[in-house]
Protein backbone atom coordinates (compact mmCIF):
# COMPACT_ATOMS: atom_id res chain seq x y z
CA UNK A 1 0.00 0.00 0.00
CA UNK A 2 1.42 3.26 -0.91
CA UNK A 3 1.83 6.23 1.70
CA UNK A 4 -0.60 8.14 0.01
CA UNK A 5 -3.29 5.47 -0.21
CA UNK A 6 -2.34 4.69 3.60
CA UNK A 7 -3.24 8.37 4.27
CA UNK A 8 -6.90 8.29 2.93
CA UNK A 9 -7.29 4.69 4.72
CA UNK A 10 -8.44 6.15 7.96
CA UNK A 11 -10.80 8.55 6.24
CA UNK A 12 -12.48 5.94 4.49
CA UNK A 13 -12.80 3.62 7.44
CA UNK A 14 -14.75 6.51 9.16
CA UNK A 15 -16.57 7.46 6.27
CA UNK A 16 -17.77 3.42 6.10
CA UNK A 17 -18.68 3.47 9.76
CA UNK A 18 -20.49 6.79 9.45
CA UNK A 19 -22.39 4.99 6.70
CA UNK A 20 -23.21 1.55 8.56
CA UNK A 21 -24.83 3.57 11.27
CA UNK A 22 -27.09 6.01 9.30
CA UNK A 23 -27.82 3.38 7.06
CA UNK A 24 -29.13 1.43 10.19
CA UNK A 25 -30.81 4.40 11.23
CA UNK A 26 -32.72 4.54 7.93
CA UNK A 27 -33.56 1.05 7.34
CA UNK A 28 -37.08 1.63 7.64
CA UNK A 29 -36.97 4.41 5.10
CA UNK A 30 -34.54 2.17 2.54
CA UNK A 31 -37.29 -0.91 2.89
CA UNK A 32 -39.96 1.42 1.97
CA UNK A 33 -38.44 2.33 -1.31
CA UNK A 34 -39.49 5.88 -0.84
CA UNK A 35 -37.95 9.34 -0.76
CA UNK A 36 -37.78 11.26 3.24
CA UNK A 37 -39.53 13.99 1.91
CA UNK A 38 -41.79 15.97 -0.85
CA UNK A 39 -38.79 16.92 -2.58
CA UNK A 40 -37.61 13.59 -2.56
CA UNK A 41 -40.30 12.12 -3.88
CA UNK A 42 -41.21 13.96 -6.59
CA UNK A 43 -37.24 13.99 -7.71
CA UNK A 44 -37.96 9.91 -7.36
CA UNK A 45 -41.24 10.65 -9.64
CA UNK A 46 -38.79 13.30 -11.86
CA UNK A 47 -36.09 9.79 -12.63
CA UNK A 48 -38.22 7.49 -13.08
CA UNK A 49 -39.70 9.75 -16.29
CA UNK A 50 -36.88 10.25 -17.60
CA UNK A 51 -35.82 6.99 -17.08
CA UNK A 52 -38.67 6.22 -19.01
CA UNK A 53 -38.11 8.18 -22.08
CA UNK A 54 -39.27 11.79 -20.92
CA UNK A 55 -36.70 14.24 -22.45
CA UNK A 56 -33.42 15.96 -20.48
CA UNK A 57 -34.55 18.94 -21.40
CA UNK A 58 -38.77 18.37 -20.21
CA UNK A 59 -38.91 17.92 -16.70
CA UNK A 60 -42.85 18.50 -16.80
CA UNK A 61 -44.88 16.39 -14.36
CA UNK A 62 -47.83 15.86 -16.62
CA UNK A 63 -49.10 13.79 -13.47
CA UNK A 64 -50.21 17.20 -11.46
CA UNK A 65 -52.72 19.34 -12.40
CA UNK A 66 -53.79 17.78 -15.44
CA UNK A 67 -54.10 18.52 -18.26
CA UNK A 68 -52.21 21.65 -17.56
CA UNK A 69 -49.03 20.04 -16.24
CA UNK A 70 -46.63 21.16 -13.71
CA UNK A 71 -43.63 22.69 -14.75
CA UNK A 72 -40.73 22.26 -12.56
CA UNK A 73 -37.39 24.51 -11.59
CA UNK A 74 -35.19 21.93 -11.12
CA UNK A 75 -32.43 20.45 -13.14
CA UNK A 76 -31.95 16.53 -14.83
CA UNK A 77 -28.17 17.18 -12.70
CA UNK A 78 -29.41 15.62 -9.86
CA UNK A 79 -30.77 13.10 -11.35
CA UNK A 80 -27.32 12.28 -13.32
CA UNK A 81 -25.71 10.03 -10.63
CA UNK A 82 -28.62 8.57 -9.70
CA UNK A 83 -29.89 7.21 -12.89
CA UNK A 84 -26.06 6.15 -13.81
CA UNK A 85 -26.91 3.34 -10.73
CA UNK A 86 -30.03 2.27 -11.73
CA UNK A 87 -28.95 1.58 -15.22
CA UNK A 88 -26.20 -0.09 -13.80
CA UNK A 89 -27.66 -2.36 -11.01
CA UNK A 90 -30.81 -2.78 -12.78
CA UNK A 91 -30.01 -5.44 -15.22
CA UNK A 92 -28.92 -7.39 -11.99
CA UNK A 93 -31.39 -6.53 -9.34
CA UNK A 94 -34.15 -5.55 -11.27
CA UNK A 95 -35.54 -1.49 -11.23
CA UNK A 96 -37.14 -1.38 -7.87
CA UNK A 97 -33.99 -2.30 -6.24
CA UNK A 98 -31.52 -1.05 -8.08
CA UNK A 99 -33.38 2.57 -7.63
CA UNK A 100 -33.71 2.11 -3.71
CA UNK A 101 -29.90 1.01 -3.88
CA UNK A 102 -29.33 4.68 -6.21
CA UNK A 103 -31.41 6.54 -3.41
CA UNK A 104 -28.91 4.96 -0.66
CA UNK A 105 -25.33 5.02 -2.53
CA UNK A 106 -25.76 8.51 -4.07
CA UNK A 107 -26.53 10.48 -0.54
CA UNK A 108 -23.86 8.15 1.32
CA UNK A 109 -21.41 8.82 -1.80
CA UNK A 110 -22.12 12.56 -1.16
CA UNK A 111 -21.41 12.24 2.58
CA UNK A 112 -18.24 11.21 1.83
CA UNK A 113 -17.05 13.81 -0.62
CA UNK A 114 -18.16 16.20 2.30
CA UNK A 115 -16.38 14.39 5.01
CA UNK A 116 -12.92 14.72 2.68
CA UNK A 117 -13.34 18.18 2.19
CA UNK A 118 -14.31 18.89 5.89
CA UNK A 119 -10.78 17.22 6.59
CA UNK A 120 -9.10 18.90 3.51
CA UNK A 121 -10.34 22.48 4.79
CA UNK A 122 -9.24 21.67 8.53
CA UNK A 123 -5.55 20.78 7.41
CA UNK A 124 -5.41 24.24 6.75
CA UNK A 125 -5.40 25.28 10.38
CA UNK A 126 -4.97 22.11 12.45
CA UNK A 127 -2.79 18.86 11.96
CA UNK A 128 -4.16 15.57 10.20
CA UNK A 129 -5.89 14.27 14.13
CA UNK A 130 -8.43 16.82 14.45
CA UNK A 131 -8.71 17.08 10.78
CA UNK A 132 -9.96 12.91 10.85
CA UNK A 133 -12.05 14.12 14.04
CA UNK A 134 -13.85 17.09 12.25
CA UNK A 135 -14.42 15.05 9.46
CA UNK A 136 -16.03 11.90 11.60
CA UNK A 137 -17.97 14.75 13.34
CA UNK A 138 -20.24 15.18 10.01
CA UNK A 139 -22.25 12.68 11.58
CA UNK A 140 -22.90 14.75 14.62
CA UNK A 141 -24.40 17.94 12.67
CA UNK A 142 -27.93 17.46 12.63
CA UNK A 143 -28.41 19.66 9.43
CA UNK A 144 -25.83 18.39 7.71
CA UNK A 145 -26.66 14.58 7.94
CA UNK A 146 -30.10 15.29 7.62
CA UNK A 147 -29.37 16.38 4.34
CA UNK A 148 -26.77 13.50 3.56
CA UNK A 149 -28.68 10.48 4.87
CA UNK A 150 -29.78 7.41 2.88
CA UNK A 151 -33.49 8.40 0.35
CA UNK A 152 -32.35 11.75 0.62
CA UNK A 153 -31.61 12.40 -3.14
CA UNK A 154 -33.02 16.22 -3.13
CA UNK A 155 -30.88 19.02 -4.07
CA UNK A 156 -29.30 20.64 -0.39
CA UNK A 157 -26.92 17.48 -0.33
CA UNK A 158 -25.04 18.60 -3.17
CA UNK A 159 -25.27 22.19 -2.05
CA UNK A 160 -23.56 21.46 1.07
CA UNK A 161 -20.82 19.70 -1.05
CA UNK A 162 -20.09 22.67 -3.75
CA UNK A 163 -20.15 25.35 -0.78
CA UNK A 164 -17.08 23.33 0.75
CA UNK A 165 -15.36 23.82 -2.58
CA UNK A 166 -16.19 27.30 -2.53
CA UNK A 167 -14.38 27.59 0.85
CA UNK A 168 -11.62 25.20 0.08
CA UNK A 169 -10.40 27.21 -3.02
CA UNK A 170 -10.30 30.46 -1.57
CA UNK A 171 -6.84 28.64 0.35
CA UNK A 172 -5.28 27.37 -2.80
CA UNK A 173 -2.02 29.17 -3.15
CA UNK A 174 -2.66 28.81 -7.77
CA UNK A 175 -5.01 31.92 -7.61
CA UNK A 176 -5.50 30.94 -11.59
CA UNK A 177 -6.91 27.30 -10.94
CA UNK A 178 -8.34 28.39 -7.41
CA UNK A 179 -10.67 31.02 -9.27
CA UNK A 180 -11.88 28.60 -12.07
CA UNK A 181 -12.78 26.02 -9.75
CA UNK A 182 -14.42 28.26 -7.22
CA UNK A 183 -16.35 30.02 -10.42
CA UNK A 184 -17.38 26.49 -11.86
CA UNK A 185 -18.60 25.61 -8.18
CA UNK A 186 -20.65 28.75 -7.78
CA UNK A 187 -21.82 28.10 -10.99
CA UNK A 188 -22.97 24.75 -10.59
CA UNK A 189 -24.55 25.61 -7.25
CA UNK A 190 -26.76 28.11 -8.52
CA UNK A 191 -28.02 26.10 -11.57
CA UNK A 192 -29.00 23.16 -9.18
CA UNK A 193 -30.47 25.91 -6.86
CA UNK A 194 -30.85 29.68 -6.33
CA UNK A 195 -30.59 29.27 -2.45
CA UNK A 196 -26.72 29.46 -3.15
CA UNK A 197 -27.17 32.96 -4.44
CA UNK A 198 -26.49 34.98 -0.78
CA UNK A 199 -23.13 32.83 -0.39
CA UNK A 200 -21.95 33.39 -3.82
CA UNK A 201 -22.40 37.11 -3.58
CA UNK A 202 -20.53 36.77 -0.31
CA UNK A 203 -17.27 35.45 -2.08
CA UNK A 204 -17.65 37.45 -4.53
CA UNK A 205 -17.88 40.32 -2.57
CA UNK A 206 -14.78 39.09 -0.56
CA UNK A 207 -12.40 38.76 -3.83
CA UNK A 208 -13.89 41.90 -5.42
CA UNK A 209 -12.96 44.01 -1.85
CA UNK A 210 -9.34 42.29 -2.12
CA UNK A 211 -8.88 42.88 -5.77
CA UNK A 212 -9.71 46.86 -4.67
CA UNK A 213 -7.02 46.62 -1.77
CA UNK A 214 -4.38 44.64 -3.41
CA UNK A 215 -3.89 44.36 -7.21
CA UNK A 216 -2.17 40.90 -6.35
CA UNK A 217 -5.92 39.45 -5.97
CA UNK A 218 -7.33 40.40 -9.49
CA UNK A 219 -6.04 37.23 -10.84
CA UNK A 220 -8.35 35.07 -8.79
CA UNK A 221 -10.98 37.56 -9.04
CA UNK A 222 -10.85 37.43 -12.88
CA UNK A 223 -10.75 33.61 -13.37
CA UNK A 224 -13.35 33.52 -10.62
CA UNK A 225 -15.50 35.25 -12.83
CA UNK A 226 -14.95 34.32 -16.06
CA UNK A 227 -15.39 30.59 -14.86
CA UNK A 228 -18.87 31.74 -13.65
CA UNK A 229 -20.02 33.03 -16.58
CA UNK A 230 -18.92 30.79 -18.90
CA UNK A 231 -19.93 27.84 -16.83
CA UNK A 232 -23.08 29.80 -15.93
CA UNK A 233 -23.98 29.87 -19.68
CA UNK A 234 -22.87 26.26 -20.54
CA UNK A 235 -25.26 24.91 -17.52
CA UNK A 236 -28.08 26.59 -19.05
CA UNK A 237 -27.78 25.52 -22.22
CA UNK A 238 -27.16 21.71 -21.32
CA UNK A 239 -30.34 21.95 -19.06
CA UNK A 240 -32.68 24.05 -21.42
CA UNK A 241 -31.35 23.41 -24.38
CA UNK A 242 -31.98 26.81 -25.96
CA UNK A 243 -31.71 30.29 -24.77
CA UNK A 244 -35.45 32.16 -24.28
CA UNK A 245 -34.20 35.80 -23.44
CA UNK A 246 -38.01 36.21 -23.17
CA UNK A 247 -38.67 33.30 -20.80
CA UNK A 248 -37.63 34.19 -16.84
CA UNK A 249 -38.70 32.00 -14.17
CA UNK A 250 -37.84 33.95 -10.76
CA UNK A 251 -36.90 30.87 -8.99
CA UNK A 252 -33.94 29.70 -10.83
CA UNK A 253 -31.22 30.63 -13.36
CA UNK A 254 -32.49 32.17 -16.42
CA UNK A 255 -31.91 34.42 -19.23
CA UNK A 256 -32.30 37.69 -17.01
CA UNK A 257 -29.52 36.32 -14.66
CA UNK A 258 -26.95 35.50 -17.26
CA UNK A 259 -27.62 38.53 -19.61
CA UNK A 260 -27.10 40.72 -15.91
CA UNK A 261 -23.54 38.65 -15.85
CA UNK A 262 -22.78 39.38 -19.07
CA UNK A 263 -23.41 42.80 -19.23
CA UNK A 264 -21.46 43.35 -15.81
CA UNK A 265 -18.76 41.10 -16.82
CA UNK A 266 -17.77 43.09 -20.03
CA UNK A 267 -16.98 46.02 -17.95
CA UNK A 268 -15.39 44.51 -14.90
CA UNK A 269 -13.01 41.59 -16.37
CA UNK A 270 -11.02 44.04 -18.92
CA UNK A 271 -10.60 46.42 -15.47
CA UNK A 272 -9.23 43.79 -13.97
CA UNK A 273 -6.89 42.98 -16.67
CA UNK A 274 -5.50 45.83 -17.27
CA UNK A 275 -5.17 46.62 -13.50
CA UNK A 276 -5.54 50.11 -12.90
CA UNK A 277 -3.43 51.62 -10.70
CA UNK A 278 -5.85 53.63 -8.27
CA UNK A 279 -7.33 51.74 -5.62
CA UNK A 280 -10.53 54.41 -6.42
CA UNK A 281 -10.75 53.77 -10.45
CA UNK A 282 -11.15 50.18 -9.37
CA UNK A 283 -13.94 50.75 -6.97
CA UNK A 284 -15.55 53.06 -9.82
CA UNK A 285 -15.09 49.81 -12.27
CA UNK A 286 -16.50 47.70 -10.06
CA UNK A 287 -19.81 50.06 -9.05
CA UNK A 288 -20.19 50.93 -12.89
CA UNK A 289 -20.29 47.10 -13.27
CA UNK A 290 -22.46 46.15 -10.51
CA UNK A 291 -25.11 48.84 -11.91
CA UNK A 292 -24.86 47.44 -15.33
CA UNK A 293 -26.07 44.12 -14.10
CA UNK A 294 -28.80 45.07 -11.67
CA UNK A 295 -29.88 47.63 -14.36
CA UNK A 296 -30.04 44.66 -17.20
CA UNK A 297 -32.32 42.23 -14.84
CA UNK A 298 -34.54 45.09 -13.53
CA UNK A 299 -34.91 45.69 -17.40
CA UNK A 300 -35.36 41.97 -18.39
CA UNK A 301 -37.40 40.68 -15.43
CA UNK A 302 -38.62 43.41 -13.08
CA UNK A 303 -40.92 40.66 -11.62
CA UNK A 304 -38.07 39.15 -10.14
CA UNK A 305 -36.72 42.13 -8.31
CA UNK A 306 -36.47 41.16 -4.35
CA UNK A 307 -37.98 38.14 -4.69
CA UNK A 308 -37.86 34.88 -6.16
CA UNK A 309 -41.46 34.04 -5.70
CA UNK A 310 -42.44 37.19 -7.14
CA UNK A 311 -45.40 36.00 -9.40
CA UNK A 312 -46.81 33.46 -6.97
CA UNK A 313 -50.85 33.99 -6.50
CA UNK A 314 -51.15 36.15 -3.40
CA UNK A 315 -53.74 32.97 -2.03
CA UNK A 316 -50.71 30.59 -2.48
CA UNK A 317 -48.20 33.04 -0.98
CA UNK A 318 -51.11 33.65 2.07
CA UNK A 319 -51.77 29.98 2.92
CA UNK A 320 -48.53 28.18 1.59
CA UNK A 321 -45.47 29.67 1.53
CA UNK A 322 -45.28 31.70 5.11
CA UNK A 323 -45.93 28.12 6.35
CA UNK A 324 -43.04 26.40 4.34
CA UNK A 325 -41.01 26.22 7.36
CA UNK A 326 -37.89 25.50 6.12
CA UNK A 327 -38.16 28.74 4.18
CA UNK A 328 -38.66 30.67 7.03
CA UNK A 329 -36.56 32.74 9.79
CA UNK A 330 -35.26 31.33 13.00
CA UNK A 331 -37.66 33.59 14.95
CA UNK A 332 -40.65 32.01 13.61
CA UNK A 333 -39.33 28.33 14.12
CA UNK A 334 -40.11 26.49 16.93
CA UNK A 335 -38.44 26.12 20.10
CA UNK A 336 -37.12 22.45 19.44
CA UNK A 337 -36.48 22.86 15.92
CA UNK A 338 -33.96 25.37 16.38
CA UNK A 339 -32.13 24.15 19.40
CA UNK A 340 -31.65 20.24 17.04
CA UNK A 341 -30.57 22.77 14.22
CA UNK A 342 -28.25 25.29 15.78
CA UNK A 343 -27.68 23.66 18.75
CA UNK A 344 -24.88 21.36 17.91
CA UNK A 345 -21.97 22.50 15.55
CA UNK A 346 -22.68 25.79 14.36
CA UNK A 347 -23.44 27.27 18.43
CA UNK A 348 -19.87 25.27 19.26
CA UNK A 349 -18.09 26.92 15.97
CA UNK A 350 -19.21 30.35 16.91
CA UNK A 351 -17.69 29.98 20.50
CA UNK A 352 -14.61 28.22 19.20
CA UNK A 353 -14.46 31.33 17.18
CA UNK A 354 -14.50 34.22 19.64
CA UNK A 355 -12.39 31.84 21.56
CA UNK A 356 -9.69 31.61 18.92
CA UNK A 357 -9.99 35.47 18.24
CA UNK A 358 -9.67 36.17 21.93
CA UNK A 359 -6.82 33.95 22.75
CA UNK A 360 -5.40 34.02 19.02
CA UNK A 361 -3.57 30.97 18.90
CA UNK A 362 0.03 30.86 17.24
CA UNK A 363 -1.19 27.85 15.27
CA UNK A 364 -3.20 29.31 13.16
CA UNK A 365 -2.68 31.62 10.11
CA UNK A 366 -4.83 34.90 10.75
CA UNK A 367 -5.61 35.12 6.83
CA UNK A 368 -6.96 31.80 6.53
CA UNK A 369 -8.61 32.22 9.83
CA UNK A 370 -10.27 35.30 9.09
CA UNK A 371 -11.34 33.00 5.34
CA UNK A 372 -12.80 30.64 7.36
CA UNK A 373 -14.35 32.78 9.91
CA UNK A 374 -16.07 35.11 6.75
CA UNK A 375 -17.39 32.12 5.38
CA UNK A 376 -19.23 30.96 8.74
CA UNK A 377 -20.27 34.03 9.65
CA UNK A 378 -22.10 34.76 6.54
CA UNK A 379 -23.53 30.96 6.35
CA UNK A 380 -24.66 31.48 9.80
CA UNK A 381 -26.57 34.78 9.35
CA UNK A 382 -28.15 33.44 6.13
CA UNK A 383 -29.36 30.22 8.47
CA UNK A 384 -30.83 33.29 10.80
CA UNK A 385 -32.94 34.34 7.63
CA UNK A 386 -33.45 30.72 5.98
CA UNK A 387 -33.81 27.90 8.54
CA UNK A 388 -32.82 25.11 5.29
CA UNK A 389 -29.40 27.07 5.31
CA UNK A 390 -28.48 26.16 8.14
CA UNK A 391 -26.68 22.96 6.68
CA UNK A 392 -24.20 25.53 5.05
CA UNK A 393 -23.15 27.24 8.53
CA UNK A 394 -23.02 23.63 10.51
CA UNK A 395 -20.37 22.06 8.01
CA UNK A 396 -18.42 25.76 8.30
CA UNK A 397 -18.13 25.10 11.81
CA UNK A 398 -16.95 21.35 11.60
CA UNK A 399 -13.32 22.30 11.94
CA UNK A 400 -13.79 24.21 14.72
CA UNK A 401 -15.65 22.03 16.57
CA UNK A 402 -13.01 19.51 16.00
CA UNK A 403 -10.37 21.42 17.64
CA UNK A 404 -12.81 22.42 20.38
CA UNK A 405 -13.63 18.58 21.21
CA UNK A 406 -9.50 17.56 20.48
CA UNK A 407 -8.24 20.48 23.26
CA UNK A 408 -11.28 19.44 25.52
CA UNK A 409 -10.46 15.74 25.35
CA UNK A 410 -6.93 16.13 25.95
CA UNK A 411 -7.74 18.54 28.96
CA UNK A 412 -9.82 15.95 30.70
CA UNK A 413 -7.06 13.45 30.42
CA UNK A 414 -4.97 15.18 32.46
CA UNK A 415 -7.13 15.69 35.22
CA UNK A 416 -5.71 13.10 38.01
CA UNK A 417 -8.22 12.75 39.81
CA UNK A 418 -10.69 9.65 38.33
CA UNK A 419 -14.45 10.82 39.05
CA UNK A 420 -13.36 14.69 37.78
CA UNK A 421 -11.79 12.94 34.93
CA UNK A 422 -15.01 10.75 33.71
CA UNK A 423 -17.12 13.80 34.71
CA UNK A 424 -15.01 16.33 32.40
CA UNK A 425 -14.63 13.12 29.78
CA UNK A 426 -18.89 13.28 29.36
CA UNK A 427 -18.95 16.80 29.14
CA UNK A 428 -16.77 16.51 25.89
CA UNK A 429 -19.60 14.76 24.36
CA UNK A 430 -22.31 17.78 25.01
CA UNK A 431 -19.36 19.99 23.72
CA UNK A 432 -20.28 17.98 20.43
CA UNK A 433 -24.44 17.58 20.64
CA UNK A 434 -25.27 20.44 23.45
CA UNK A 435 -28.36 21.57 22.08
CA UNK A 436 -29.87 17.99 21.19
CA UNK A 437 -28.34 16.25 24.31
CA UNK A 438 -30.13 18.98 26.21
CA UNK A 439 -33.66 18.54 25.11
CA UNK A 440 -33.58 14.64 25.60
CA UNK A 441 -32.49 15.31 29.05
CA UNK A 442 -35.56 17.92 29.57
CA UNK A 443 -37.60 15.43 27.42
CA UNK A 444 -36.36 12.75 29.67
CA UNK A 445 -36.91 14.66 33.16
CA UNK A 446 -40.10 16.20 32.20
CA UNK A 447 -41.44 12.08 30.62
CA UNK A 448 -42.33 13.41 27.35
CA UNK A 449 -40.26 11.34 25.18
CA UNK A 450 -43.32 10.86 22.58
CA UNK A 451 -42.05 12.92 19.44
CA UNK A 452 -44.25 12.76 16.24
CA UNK A 453 -42.53 10.08 14.88
CA UNK A 454 -42.71 8.31 17.90
CA UNK A 455 -46.26 8.59 17.77
CA UNK A 456 -46.51 7.87 14.53
CA UNK A 457 -44.52 4.17 14.84
CA UNK A 458 -46.80 3.61 17.79
CA UNK A 459 -49.81 4.24 16.06
CA UNK A 460 -48.38 1.64 13.10
CA UNK A 461 -48.39 -0.63 15.19
CA UNK A 462 -52.06 -1.20 16.10
CA UNK A 463 -52.92 0.03 11.90
CA UNK A 464 -51.01 1.57 9.55
CA UNK A 465 -50.45 5.57 10.19
CA UNK A 466 -52.64 7.68 7.86
CA UNK A 467 -49.88 9.15 5.75
CA UNK A 468 -48.05 6.03 5.69
CA UNK A 469 -46.89 4.62 2.51
CA UNK A 470 -49.14 1.09 3.39
CA UNK A 471 -52.26 3.57 4.02
CA UNK A 472 -51.67 5.72 1.04
CA UNK A 473 -50.93 2.02 -1.10
CA UNK A 474 -54.46 1.50 -0.27
CA UNK A 475 -55.51 3.66 -3.17
CA UNK A 476 -54.47 1.40 -5.68
CA UNK A 477 -57.13 -0.33 -5.60
CA UNK A 478 -59.25 2.38 -7.04
CA UNK A 479 -59.46 2.96 -10.84
CA UNK A 480 -56.79 5.80 -12.07
CA UNK A 481 -57.68 9.17 -11.49
CA UNK A 482 -57.89 12.35 -10.35
CA UNK A 483 -57.48 13.07 -6.65
CA UNK A 484 -57.54 15.94 -4.60
CA UNK A 485 -54.58 15.35 -1.04
CA UNK A 486 -53.16 17.95 1.17
CA UNK A 487 -50.29 19.25 -1.08
CA UNK A 488 -47.32 17.22 1.30
CA UNK A 489 -48.92 13.73 0.36
CA UNK A 490 -49.31 14.65 -3.74
CA UNK A 491 -45.53 13.14 -4.73
CA UNK A 492 -46.02 9.93 -2.41
CA UNK A 493 -49.02 9.41 -4.04
CA UNK A 494 -47.08 9.92 -7.50
CA UNK A 495 -44.81 7.37 -6.28
CA UNK A 496 -46.53 4.86 -4.99
CA UNK A 497 -50.26 4.89 -7.24
CA UNK A 498 -50.77 5.35 -10.55
CA UNK A 499 -53.12 8.05 -9.70
CA UNK A 500 -52.97 12.16 -10.79
CA UNK A 501 -53.20 14.69 -7.92
CA UNK A 502 -54.33 18.18 -8.23
CA UNK A 503 -51.33 20.12 -6.80
CA UNK A 504 -47.93 19.46 -4.54
CA UNK A 505 -46.02 22.06 -2.17
CA UNK A 506 -44.21 23.06 -5.66
CA UNK A 507 -45.32 26.51 -6.73
CA UNK A 508 -44.50 26.60 -10.28
CA UNK A 509 -47.90 25.76 -10.88
CA UNK A 510 -49.65 28.25 -8.47
CA UNK A 511 -53.40 28.37 -10.40
CA UNK A 512 -53.20 25.00 -9.62
CA UNK A 513 -52.32 25.68 -5.86
CA UNK A 514 -54.72 28.22 -5.81
CA UNK A 515 -57.78 26.02 -7.03
CA UNK A 516 -56.27 23.37 -4.03
CA UNK A 517 -56.90 25.83 -1.92
CA UNK A 518 -60.50 26.99 -2.46
CA UNK A 519 -61.31 23.20 -2.34
CA UNK A 520 -61.07 23.38 0.64
CA UNK A 521 -62.13 26.90 1.84
CA UNK A 522 -64.81 27.73 -0.25
CA UNK A 523 -68.53 26.94 0.36
CA UNK A 524 -69.63 23.69 -1.13
CA UNK A 525 -71.36 24.35 -3.75
CA UNK A 526 -68.26 26.74 -4.91
CA UNK A 527 -65.63 23.62 -4.08
CA UNK A 528 -67.98 21.52 -6.16
CA UNK A 529 -68.04 23.40 -9.06
CA UNK A 530 -63.64 23.91 -9.11
CA UNK A 531 -63.79 19.73 -8.32
CA UNK A 532 -65.84 20.09 -11.41
CA UNK A 533 -63.39 22.20 -13.68
CA UNK A 534 -60.85 19.86 -12.57
CA UNK A 535 -62.55 17.01 -13.07
CA UNK A 536 -61.60 15.76 -9.56
CA UNK A 537 -62.40 11.85 -8.96
CA UNK A 538 -61.48 11.74 -5.49
CA UNK A 539 -60.81 13.64 -1.96
CA UNK A 540 -58.13 11.86 0.19
CA UNK A 541 -57.52 13.46 3.50
CA UNK A 542 -55.63 12.62 6.61
CA UNK A 543 -58.29 14.92 9.04
CA UNK A 544 -55.09 15.87 11.88
CA UNK A 545 -53.08 17.54 8.53
CA UNK A 546 -52.13 20.68 9.71
CA UNK A 547 -52.84 22.50 6.16
CA UNK A 548 -56.50 21.44 6.87
CA UNK A 549 -56.42 22.71 10.36
CA UNK A 550 -55.10 26.34 8.74
CA UNK A 551 -57.92 26.13 6.25
CA UNK A 552 -60.88 25.20 8.84
CA UNK A 553 -59.64 27.80 11.60
CA UNK A 554 -59.69 30.58 8.59
CA UNK A 555 -62.75 29.11 7.36
CA UNK A 556 -65.58 28.23 9.27
CA UNK A 557 -67.61 27.91 6.11
CA UNK A 558 -65.47 26.01 4.04
CA UNK A 559 -65.93 22.59 2.30
CA UNK A 560 -63.25 21.31 5.31
CA UNK A 561 -64.98 22.99 8.11
CA UNK A 562 -68.00 21.45 7.27
CA UNK A 563 -66.71 18.02 6.80
CA UNK A 564 -64.72 17.58 9.86
CA UNK A 565 -67.81 18.84 11.43
CA UNK A 566 -69.75 15.74 9.94
CA UNK A 567 -71.37 17.92 7.33
CA UNK A 568 -70.95 15.65 4.50
CA UNK A 569 -72.24 17.16 0.95
CA UNK A 570 -74.57 14.95 -1.12
CA UNK A 571 -72.68 14.77 -4.08
CA UNK A 572 -69.79 13.06 -2.15
CA UNK A 573 -69.30 9.76 -1.46
CA UNK A 574 -67.67 8.44 1.35
CA UNK A 575 -65.29 5.28 0.49
CA UNK A 576 -64.33 2.86 3.20
CA UNK A 577 -60.32 2.07 2.74
CA UNK A 578 -59.20 -1.46 5.01
CA UNK A 579 -56.67 -0.83 7.54
CA UNK A 580 -56.06 2.72 7.33
CA UNK A 581 -56.96 6.01 8.74
CA UNK A 582 -57.00 7.59 5.29
CA UNK A 583 -60.47 9.33 4.61
CA UNK A 584 -61.29 9.29 1.73
CA UNK A 585 -64.46 10.67 -0.69
CA UNK A 586 -65.91 9.74 -4.38
CA UNK A 587 -66.86 13.10 -6.41
CA UNK A 588 -70.13 11.93 -7.84
CA UNK A 589 -70.54 13.67 -11.25
CA UNK A 590 -73.29 16.56 -10.93
CA UNK A 591 -74.84 14.98 -14.01
CA UNK A 592 -75.29 11.56 -11.98
CA UNK A 593 -76.07 13.13 -8.42
CA UNK A 594 -80.06 13.35 -9.28
CA UNK A 595 -79.69 9.93 -10.18
CA UNK A 596 -78.02 8.20 -7.55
Amino acid sequence: MTDRLRGKLPLFLIWLAVSAVISAVSFEQIASGIGWGPDDQLRQVQLRDWLAGQSWFDTTQYRIAAPDSQPMHWPRLIELPLALVVLALGPIIGPAAAETAAMTIIPLLALGVTMWLVARITEQFFDRKIALLSAALTATAVPVIAQLRPMRIDHHGWQIVLALVALWTMFWPEKRKAGLVMGSALALWLSISLEGLPLSVAFIALLAWRWIISLDEGVRLFWTLAGFLGNSIILFLLNHGQFDVVRNYCDAIAPAHLLACFAGAIIILPAIKFTPVSWLVRLTALAFSGIAALSIFYTSAPQCVGSAFGELDPLVRDYWLVSVREGLPIWDQPGREIVSLFGGSIIVGLGCLIYILWKRPDAADREKFFLLAYALVWAFVVSLLVQRAAAVAAVYALPLVGWAVHHAFRAARKIERPAKRILATVAVVFLILPGPLALGLVNAASGNQETGDNKKAAKSDVAPACDSAESLARLNALPRSNIVVPFDFGPQILVQTPHNVLATSHHRNDAAMADHIRIFTSKPALARDILAARNIDYIAICPEESELKLYAGKHPDGLWARLSEGEQPDWLRSVPLRDSDLVLWRVVPKELRNGM
